[in-house]
């Protein structure tokens, strides 16, 4: 089997709830996601999705994403989908960096070698492990008001875990979190995620004001040795994010005990072969882990949902249905959303396909020719 041709599309996510507010400052009220498709000589066609969310959060530019494809495009022509080991090695010399890029093409590979096997990717990725992955839901900044109505109503839904975002005014900040934690029933909790939004200094306050609500610390500070100072002033437990970008930030996380939950973005890590080089090695020290993405529609939710039912569940924190925070939609059928769970495709490969009617015509092609 070789890869034939590579097509990327583009469309606009518009947020359900309008506006996102989230740490340092930054608003989502659309997102561009890409989509790209992988054809083969055998008639088989993988999808995967990226989607980047502004140009200051992560090294991740949505834009960016067609323009690095004239270098992978044309360098995978030919080439085995189903080697996905091949593909990532292949990628990683044609290309420095771009994990969020190479993110889509290794989806659509693991698509591509589950519909040729007959297997789903949760298979491929080490067999089905949790049925039913639980789900967070974030509460974006707003009013105490609306973060203590949206609570109520995404417990109505079946969420038990609930995200708040901080990281913009830290002393509002306080408030916020300890209003959250108030709200908590029996069996749910909280975790406040800054999305690397206070300074130093701030993240200090914080952690110390809030030390009696047992609300988890998320991803504080931009860097990793910043968060690992706040660790030395918090007595709650942490979750590192955003920082951790690759199998050696993993592991000096482990050495260095910072945290006890560690987020997977896939996107941010190169894609579903290096995540789950990553979460084993975490798994195998036990830390939970978050299997998770940036943003995206129906086809980034499928990849997560495989990455999710994948893991243990003793050690699965948590997992996350974004393609309910859009109103539109990438792909059908959209993976299965039933009491504060998710569930992974048993189709074989994704168990998804792009959305031609809200994708369009491809934005660029590569080809043998």
């Amino acid at each position: 089997m070789k890869i034939t041709r590579i097509e990327a599309y583009q469309a606009q996510l518009p947020y359900v709830g309008g506006a996102y507010h989230w740490g340092r400052g930054n608003v989502i009220r659309t997102a561009l996601t890409t989509a790209i498709t992988v054809d083969t000589d055998k008639e088989i066609k993988g999808c995967g999705e990226c989607c980047p969310i502004g140009g200051n959060y992560l090294a991740a530019y949505a834009e960016g994403i067609v323009p690095a494809l004239s270098l992978l495009g044309p360098a995978l022509i030919g080439e085995d989908p189903r080697q996905v080991h091949v593909i990532e090695r292949l990628m990683d010399n044609t290309l420095q960096g771009h994990p969020y890029v190479k993110s889509a093409i290794d989806a659509a590979c693991w698509d591509i070698l589950g519909q040729d096997s007959g297997q789903p990717v949760s298979v491929l990725l080490g067999g089905v492990l949790t049925d039913g992955g639980p789900m967070y839901r974030v509460v974006p900044q707003k009013s105490l008001e609306a973060v203590n109505r949206e609570m109520v109503e995404h417990r109505a839904s079946g969420y038990r875990q609930f995200q708040i975002k901080v990281g913009n005014d830290w002393k509002g900040d306080i408030e916020r979190i300890i209003s959250a934690a108030s709200l908590l029933e029996s069996g749910e909790s909280a975790f406040a995620d800054a999305n690397r939004g206070w300074t130093l200094h701030e993240a200090v306050q914080v952690v110390r004001a809030v030390r009696d609500t047992g609300v988890m610390i998320e991803q504080p500070c931009a860097s990793y040795e910043e968060c690992l100072h706040v660790r030395s002033h918090c007595d709650l437990p942490m979750k590192l994010d955003e920082c951790i970008t690759d199998l050696r930030m993993a592991q000096r996380l482990v050495i260095d005990k910072a945290a006890e939950v560690v987020c997977l973005k896939i996107s941010n890590l190169g894609g579903l072969t290096k995540a789950r080089r990553i979460r084993d090695y975490l798994v195998e020290h036990g830390l939970s882990v978050v299997c998770e993405d940036t943003w995206g529609g129906e086809i980034t939710t499928a990849a997560v949902a495989h990455f999710a039912a994948s893991t243990p569940t003793s050690l699965l924190y948590n997992t996350t249905d974004l393609h309910n925070y859009n109103t539109v939609s990438t792909g059908q059928p959209p993976p299965v959303v039933r009491n504060g769970k998710l569930y992974a495709s048993t189709e074989p490969g994704l168990g998804v396909k792009p959305d031609a009617q809200v994708l369009g015509e491809p934005l660029a092609i590569y080809t043998e020719n």
